[in-house]
């Protein structure tokens, strides 16, 4: 069957995609353009609480399959995975032009924002928003699900600190062989070395590096590798080992750096699970509440 975008639904604010109406954009990538949008029987003024994200209109017949390839995954995903750290499928339409999900509208900001922010914040309430995430994760791991791509534009901050994890694109039921397109240079620094590899299959412990990753980030301000390119990223995880988080922020706590050390393995059978990892930053977090020592972002 030849698949087209149905290229008349963007563009234009008020047009209706099924049941939804499109208002402002919210942004357009690669592989979707994503809007504002609210139910069609709603009038001007009710507002826009939710998002559609539509096949970018411009892909190529064969992009076009890889691109609802993954807009099915993330409707699985957010379908079947049920917790409060997670973002909900509200809507689909995977069948036929145009296609589409639906999903609700999270205000705050994402993760990578609030790091770019010249500020401080508090060592507990890093672990706080790493306990979130973990939490997200290991709901993700308990429905056999690997999400395979976690960096800081996936992870939202609500206006309380309370986090939403998105961009379930990349996930992959555990043990299925995996189809990444490595096209996205801040994604490569939070992406487990052994993803690189050709005949690469789902594996849990790939998200415990991303999450380790990011932890890395969050304290450090530095991702465990930077690079140019997405090529020397996958070598140098590959090769080299980061610099410790010990070294890189001297008030991290010592659980902390120990976790993420582990997390940073090379080889993902010597990484801790999910569970482990979740575990581990519950206790920091209790142990923590009442020392906020700052650290600048």
């Amino acid at each position: 069957m030849h698949l087209t975008p149905a290229k008349t639904f963007l563009g234009r604010r008020d047009q209706v995609v099924s049941y939804w109406k499109i208002g402002n954009p919210v942004t357009a990538g690669h592989w979707y353009h994503i809007f504002r949008a609210k139910p069609k029987s709603l009038g001007s003024d009710h507002p826009w609480d939710y998002v559609i994200k539509l096949v970018n209109p411009d892909l190529t017949p064969a992009k076009l399959q890889f691109a609802l390839d993954r807009l099915g995954r993330e409707a699985v995903a957010t379908e079947r995975i049920m917790h409060g750290n997670v973002i909900r499928l509200l809507d689909a339409e995977l069948d036929r032009p145009p296609f589409f999900l639906v999903q609700p509208w999270m205000t705050g900001k994402s993760l990578d924002r609030f790091q770019a922010g010249d500020c401080h914040t508090t060592v507990n309430r890093l672990i706080w928003l790493g306990r979130q995430i973990a939490e997200a994760l290991h709901a993700s791991h308990e429905r056999g699900r690997v999400h395979l791509g976690l960096d800081p534009s996936h992870v939202l901050l609500g206006p309380t600190g309370r986090t939403t994890l998105i961009g379930w694109s990349q996930s992959h039921p555990v043990g299925q062989e995996a189809w990444l397109p490595h096209d996205r240079l801040q994604l490569a620094k939070y992406t487990a070395p052994e993803c690189f590899e050709k005949g690469y299959y789902a594996n849990f412990a790939s998200d415990v590096y991303a999450l380790g990753a990011l932890l890395y980030k969050m304290f450090s301000r530095v991702a465990p590798y930077e690079g140019q390119s997405i090529k020397e990223i996958a070598n140098a995880s590959q090769k080299i080992l980061p610099v410790d988080l010990m070294i890189q922020q001297p008030v991290c706590p010592a659980p902390i750096y120990r976790l993420v050390r582990r997390m940073l393995l090379k080889n993902p059978a010597k990484r801790p699970p999910m569970r482990e990892v979740l575990e581990k930053l519950i206790t920091a977090e209790i142990e923590h509440l009442c020392a906020p020592t700052l650290i600048q972002l």
